[in-house]
């Protein structure tokens, strides 16, 4: 058991997801770190989330509320109500709509916020917020170029560790799942299917990758709103036997441990989970050089930074990867020894418990 904290707080947390991605997935684990330092940290979600199943699915209650939208005039008030019940001291945001309506709700007397910032997303929402935390260091001069003052705003890179992503099916049984031997070149893309995730930029490199190596399959784990025309082109350029379109899995573990390498080209990646998941993993990364992916990925130690857009570069990144196997053995090796690092939690809590220290000295609940 962690040791306890030395001055447990109630931390109300507020999320309004759309859908169960990175954001959600940290803020599961979070909320078990510290509640086991001895943390209350009851969490208020938007009422009919599509999420709601997979916290559930993890054990995590949840206190379902009218706080979706940012034009919902009854927002302010359902949170006002969640921190009475809930005798909060300080309230922790999650998403853009939740930073919205807990800095209204700090701005007519409710308790201090914190805003957990993780994409590069208007600052807008978050102004009338006590303090920031940013994923990386890239969205935190994001915030600063919109005019947030850098010293409101703490970066906090996301968290794992190695007990959290555990695989449990073999990677022979999982590549058998999809018609794949321990021969098979395998890149895995985990993500959702968007057009900022850089999948478009993907399946253009494809087909070159299967010109020097035919036999290569591509995973493609995530549901989005670019899997129909993702599929067609597949199908119009003679390369859809190749990929393997999965939506969405719980077992990530199983399908991450049995792929050869990460494919992740996004335009502007905040500070992806995916990517500390696949370093724990032992798996190298190919990337796209922008936001904060030169924070979680080592060019040419963990991984592969392309420029962003840029074809040729990324088909001849996995071609490399693929066409030497020791190296991106060992290249995923580094990754997962710098993740055991500059990922853990015993960093991420030190930092954000200096910030729950910093803003409760001036933090005070509604009045019962």
């Amino acid at each position: 058991m962690p040791p306890k904290a030395d001055h447990p707080r109630r931390i109300l947390q507020v999320i309004t997801p759309s859908h169960m991605s990175g954001a959600e997935t940290q803020l599961v684990r979070l909320t078990r770190r510290m509640e086991a330092r001895g943390h209350a940290m009851p969490i208020v979600i938007k009422q009919d989330s599509p999420a709601i199943p997979e916290f559930v699915h993890h054990g995590i209650d949840l206190d379902e509320r009218n706080i979706g939208g940012k034009l919902n005039p009854l927002a302010v008030m359902s949170l006002a109500r969640a921190v009475r019940e809930h005798r909060a001291e300080v309230v922790q945001s999650t998403l853009s709509s939740a930073s919205w309506w807990c800095g209204w709700l700090e701005r007519i007397g409710g308790p201090k916020s914190i805003g957990h910032v993780q994409g590069f997303t208007s600052a807008t929402w978050h102004r009338n917020q006590s303090h920031l935390l940013a994923v990386s260091n890239a969205v935190k001069q994001d915030l600063v170029e919109q005019g947030i003052a850098a010293d409101k705003i703490t970066v906090l890179h996301n968290a794992l560790a190695p007990e959290e992503f555990v695989p449990v099916r073999s990677p022979q049984a999982m590549r058998a799942e999809f018609g794949a031997d321990a021969h098979t070149p395998v890149v895995g893309t985990f993500g959702h299917l968007s057009e900022k995730k850089g999948y478009r930029e993907l399946f253009q490199a494809i087909p070159r990758v299967l010109k020097q190596f035919p036999a290569t399959q591509f995973w493609i784990i995530g549901r989005g709103p670019l899997r129909e025309e993702l599929e067609q082109k597949a199908r119009l350029e003679g390369f859809f036997e190749n990929l393997r379109f999965t939506g969405f899995r719980r077992d990530a573990a199983d399908l991450m441990n049995s792929i050869d390498l990460l494919a992740l080209p996004s335009h502007r990646e905040p500070c992806a989970l995916v990517f500390i998941e696949a370093a724990l993993l032992g798996k190298p990364i190919v990337a796209c050089r922008s936001g904060g992916a030169p924070e979680s990925i080592a060019n040419g130690d963990t991984g592969i930074l392309c420029p962003v857009g840029q074809i040729e570069a990324l088909s001849a990144a996995i071609s490399t990867l693929l066409d030497n196997r020791e190296a991106a053995r060992q290249m995923g090796q580094r990754g997962r020894e710098r993740a055991l690092d500059v990922f853990s939690w015993q960093r991420f809590i030190a930092t954000l418990e200096g910030v729950y220290d910093r803003v409760y000295g001036r933090s005070r609940a509604l009045a019962a």
